[in-house]
């Protein structure tokens, strides 16, 4: 059974694993550790029994959330784990008085823009370049309602 929590810092090495095999541009320790532990900002986990299968990371100033990183291990994508993440980190952030979700996507990365864009962020800028040659950055914001 798939559950959402929020992560702590034993769950560094599963989150930096989970990384590691999932994207292109892991974070470092340091930044997890600081995912975790800074008052304005915010992990969740997903976990198969005892398993983290992956995680979504966001930090939140005033009415304003950014979303850092949403990994989940390849064998569970497509399964509904990343909009359970979602969905959880939408009731935290509300909770907080955070009326607006601001991401970035690497252009290439078709899965993560059709899950954000299932999750109802739109596009409203993009940054050419930014991750090299012919890779551009799509910025993406979520009102919440």
């Amino acid at each position: 059974m798939i559950t959402i929590n929020p992560a702590s810092l034993t769950d560094v090495d599963a989150i930096m694993s989970t990384e590691e095999t999932g994207i292109s541009h892991p974070w470092t320790r340091d930044s997890i550790e600081a995912l975790i532990s800074d008052d304005n900002k915010v992990a969740l986990k997903a976990s198969d029994d005892d398993k983290l299968i992956g995680y979504v990371g966001a930090s939140y100033v005033l009415d304003e959330a950014e979303i850092g990183n949403i990994c989940v291990l390849p064998e569970y994508r497509g399964k509904g784990v990343g909009r359970m993440l979602f969905d959880e980190l939408r009731k935290y952030l509300k909770s907080k008085g955070v009326s607006v979700i601001f991401l970035e996507v690497e252009s290439d990365n078709e899965p993560a823009i059709a899950l954000y864009e299932h999750q109802g962020f739109t596009k409203y800028n993009a940054r050419k370049n930014y991750y090299g040659e012919g890779r551009d950055a799509l910025l993406y914001k979520k009102e919440l309602n």
